[in-house]
């Protein structure tokens, strides 16, 4: 484990893979984050030690700028390939979730828009009480100027994120905006991570996302009780020992202010909450990843698991996003106003939890505290001071 440098925010030239990127220092823990495609890609808590909760995948990545066509057998071809030369942990999907067009793929775009395949500029911030890092990359094709503030509290493990983006063209524009937050191994393990949301109504992906969904495609259903293809139904909580791969889509509860997705390993005692705005993120795409893709770069090794919050249920083309209309009665892209600009923010929050914790029931903010509630049948209580609120 580094030890805290004097400098709370440092460069450097090896954040994962060789690449280079920023570290946030804290007494808690620290946070990395990589300049290729702006991935937040490290939430190291000092109280449990070596475990990084984020997805760093088992193949070696590279700056999605180095990615060429040539490194097809590498990584994939486009449109794919480009977005999986580089991806890491907690990756942003804009201004599009899913693929591109065919058109849109042979004038160069990639899969889950620029951002996650642009270089994002970094700086340390000036004289801020917290320790702060700002992010910003410029997505020339979309006309949509990006930008990330991290602030991270010296003592408290909270992380604050604040993103805005700003339409620099004249024509309104329909976006989905995706945190495309990925959990993986040591953290991640079958039948013991516990993966929670306040979700109500959900829909499987169709039958064509994969040779091997023990879900039944196209299945709509109350999460998490996802049903299975021989009529029995599967606890989508936790992660079974089977070789798969599926995609559901929850809507997350109208009723709420506060929305939240949350992944907790009780072995490890170590919980992960992201906690936003519901009016913001209405929707959690539910990613399951376990040794099923074969193709370059998975190799039918992979292990993630993605819990996305997001405008878009499903990761299609934006044209298909805008064709199917609402899901469930609620929308499913934004728009973004010519010249005009939209913010959102999110708490990211560590935990080093009881023992035999049983996941998450509520999150909920009360004069300047998070509360997270246990689920039944523990219902114990976590709280954390907030500096700032959402």
């Amino acid at each position: 484990m580094p030890q805290r440098e004097q400098t709370a925010v440092k460069r450097s030239r090896d954040i994962v893979d060789g690449r280079a990127g920023f570290r946030i220092y804290t007494d808690w823990g620290q946070v990395g984050v990589l300049e290729g495609g702006g991935h937040i890609c490290e939430l190291i808590l000092n109280s449990v030690p070596r475990i990084n909760p984020l997805w760093k995948p088992p193949w070696r990545t590279i700056d999605p700028d180095d990615y060429s066509p040539g490194r097809s057998r590498t990584y994939g071809p486009p449109p794919d390939g480009k977005l999986l030369a580089g991806i890491a942990g907690h990756s942003l999907s804009f201004d599009h979730f899913g693929p591109p067009s065919k058109e849109e793929t042979a004038a160069g775009l990639a899969t889950h828009g620029e951002a996650p395949c642009t270089r994002w500029k970094m700086r340390k911030g000036s004289a801020a009480r917290r320790p702060t890092l700002h992010c910003g990359c410029l997505l020339h094709h979309a006309q949509i100027s990006f930008s990330r503030t991290i602030t991270v509290d010296n003592t408290t493990p909270v992380v604050y994120c604040e993103e805005r983006a700003e339409n620099l063209g004249t024509y309104d524009r329909p976006i989905s905006w995706n945190e495309h937050v990925t959990f993986g191994p040591p953290f991640l393990e079958c039948d013991t991570t516990i993966f929670d949301m306040p979700a109500t109504r959900a829909k499987v992906c169709p039958p064509g996302y994969s040779d091997r969904i023990f879900l039944q495609p196209n299945a709509e259903f109350t999460w998490p009780d996802g049903p299975r293809e021989d009529g029995s139904r599967s606890n989508l909580r936790s992660v079974p020992d089977e070789r798969y791969g599926h995609y559901t889509a929850q809507l997350l509860d109208p009723a709420l202010d506060i929305a939240f997705i949350s992944a907790c390993n009780p072995r490890q005692r170590l919980l992960v909450v992201y906690a936003f705005r519901r009016d913001h993120f209405p929707w959690v795409g539910n990613w399951e990843e376990r040794n099923n893709r074969t193709v370059a770069p998975w190799g039918g090794k992979t292990f993630c698991r993605g819990m996305e919050f997001s405008t878009t249920p499903f990761a299609i083309s934006r044209r298909e996003t805008i064709d199917q209309g609402p899901l469930f009665g609620e929308t499913t892209y934004r728009w973004l106003p010519a010249r005009c600009s939209l913010t959102v923010r999110y708490l990211i929050m560590l935990f080093m939890t009881p023992e035999h914790f049983a996941g998450v029931s509520r999150v909920s903010i009360e004069r300047g505290r998070a509360l997270v509630t246990e689920a039944a049948p523990g219902n114990r209580q976590l709280s954390i001071a907030l500096a700032f609120q959402l």
